[in-house]
Formats: structure tokens, sequence, C-alpha cells
């Protein structure tokens, strides 16, 4: 069996947050707020408002914010930015998760895309700050997790047969740094490794040991290509991505982007609910 690439990491440029409410930003003390429908020329995490310069997405840009809101309530009074591991900080980050899969049209997960959601520095929140911002960065690839300039926007960009989707890949290979090289390939074409899915740990799961990776992994390569797991052996291998950045891990919500691959020969057409390729 192929090693699972349980050290692979993919930075996906998450900031801690609070809690949520859409709506105009109301502050005491500050007048400043974020716009939405505006990017920005690097993904940065500054959030001053002297620094503070949207661009418009037809520019060249990194980040493109999607969602600005308001954060009332509980949340809203307390005397500091929540921390990215609290309850608070879970609330903002549905809220940009929903807007996000509306935005775009499918599930950010899924592709090429990273989600970050950003509130006041300390300063700003005690100067009475209170709004929340979210953004989407567009990467370079799956095995060069980096953001990739782009001059137009997000906006539907999951819909249909988007380039941003993970999809097929040539066969992986350990680099000279240990990582992983994975050039994006035609489904149409000679290919050896197909993205399956994400595998969302459960509640019981504590750690994500590669055992239980490659579990997870196993039971959605075979949903995916409709056959029983048992069958699976000696036809495709099971290798997994980790997103060790997620705020998911911050809140001990684990979850794997399970692949299969093809060792023996080279698939020419995708694998979804086809049943398993020829030894």
């Amino acid at each position: 069996m192929r090693r699972l690439w349980e050290t692979t990491v993919l930075v996906a440029l998450i900031v801690g947050v609070s809690g949520c409410d859409s709506g105009p930003t109301e502050a005491e003390g500050s007048t400043f707020a974020p716009a939405s429908g505006v990017c920005h020329a690097t993904a940065s995490d500054d959030r001053s408002p002297e620094t503070y310069a949207p661009i418009p997405c037809s520019s060249k840009h990194e980040a493109e914010t999607f969602l600005v809101g308001v954060i009332r309530g509980t949340d809203g009074v307390a005397s500091a930015p929540p921390a990215a591991d609290t309850e608070a900080m879970w609330r903002l980050h549905d809220a940009c998760d929903s807007a996000a899969a509306r935005f775009l049209g499918g599930e950010w997960r899924e592709s090429r895309l990273a989600m970050r959601t950003l509130t006041p520095s300390t300063a700003r929140w005690q100067a009475g700050e209170r709004w929340y911002r979210c953004d989407l960065v567009e990467m370079l690839a799956l095995d060069r997790w980096v953001p990739n300039p782009r001059a137009n926007s997000l906006r539907a960009g999951l819909t249909g047969d988007s380039p941003l989707r993970l999809t097929c890949f040539t066969a992986p290979e350990e680099n000279a740094d240990d990582l992983v090289d994975l050039p994006p390939a035609s489904c149409t074409g000679p290919h050896g490794t197909e993205f399956a899915g994400i595998w969302p740990a459960g509640p019981e799961v504590e750690e994500l040991t590669e055992e239980v990776m490659q579990a997870g992994c196993r039971s959605t390569v075979a949903r995916y290509v409709g056959a029983p797991e048992a069958a699976l052996e000696g036809r495709l291998e099971v290798l997994a991505y980790v997103l060790e950045s997620e705020p998911e891990w911050l809140a001990g919500r684990l979850s794997a982007i399970c692949f299969l691959h093809s060792p023996n020969r080279h698939l020419d057409g995708s694998l979804r609910n086809t049943g398993l390729p020829p030894r």
C-alpha cells in the first residue's frame, strides 16, 4: 500500500474570528468597516483602516471579499475578539461557509480555493469596530498551496465544469523536500489519480492516524466508484491530503481530502460511479 499523505499540509489562510449577523457595520468610536464585493492585491491579514486599499475585482488580485457582516449579541459585547477555537468563531465561520457556497455555486473545500475570515484587531475592537469579513483566495495548485492572482470575480466560480474543482491528476511523486508533487490532468486523458471526496471524521475520532484516515478514505473511494470496499484491493490505492490549518482542526472537527490512485495502469476516464478499472 502506498504511504498515506498524512504529513502533507495545505495552508488555508484562516484567521480566528467571532460571532455573526449580516448587515451594515455599527461601531462606537470608529466608523471604519470593510466593503463586500471588492478585491485585494494581496491575501494579507492586515485589517487596519490606514492600510485598507480595496480594488476592483477586474484588477489583478489575490483575495476577494464576498461578505461583510456585523458581530452582535454576546459576541459583540466581549472585551476582545474571540480566539480561533471558540464557539463564537464557529458561528462566524459557519456563516461565511454558507455564504461561500451560495456565492460560488459549490463547495469550496472541493476546489483550489481557500476561505478565510477576518475581524478587527484587538485595538480596533476596543475602538468599537464589530465587523467581520469573509474572503476567498484561489490557490495555485493542490500541491502548490500559495495564492494564484486572478483578474475577475469568483462569483459562480464553481458552477458547471469549473477548472477550480479538484478532479484528476498525474501519478503522485515525492520531491526532494519530502512533499508530494501532484500536477493536474484531464479526466478524459491519461491520468493516475482522481479526487473522490471529503471524508469527515465523526465525533468519536480524536486523532487522524494513518489507519483512521485510510479506513475513512477507503469508504469514500468505494462510494465514489460504486464498488464494495473489499473489491478495491489490488485495483485502487487510497490517498489523502490533510488541511491542518483549517478552523475545523482548531475546533476538533477533523477531515481528509480523499483520492483514488490506479497503481498498475493509466486511467482514460473518470471512475465516478463506473466501478473498478480492469486489472
